[in-house]
């Protein structure tokens, strides 16, 4: 079970990394919404590298591999849907009620 702790936690590590250049290079506009799909993608490309049959160091560049594409597509989303406008919505409702 330890094992398996570690590892998520390594592979959460390397998604987290891939998610630090992608929020940099997008100067950190929708950095909280991509997160969550960096760990995701990480994750899941880590242990389906293990399933897949590769060694355990592949599943590390698995992590950073499966991660890109997920933490590039919630940087687009968050551009091509103006995410940003809509959440800022929630803040200026009407709470006086």
């Amino acid at each position: 079970m330890i094992f398996l702790i570690l590892f998520v936690t390594g592979w959460s590590a390397v998604g987290l990394v891939v998610w630090i250049g992608f929020s940099v290079r997008c100067k950190a506009v929708g950095a909280l919404w991509a997160a969550p799909f960096a760990l995701l993608g990480a994750v899941g490309a880590g242990a389906l590298t293990g399933v897949i049959g590769l060694n355990v160091e592949w599943s590390f560049l698995g992590a950073a591999i499966g991660s890109a594409p997920l933490c590039g597509l919630a940087f687009r989303a968050w551009d091509a849907w103006d995410l940003g406008g809509w959440f800022a919505s929630w803040s200026r409702r009407d709470r006086s009620r």
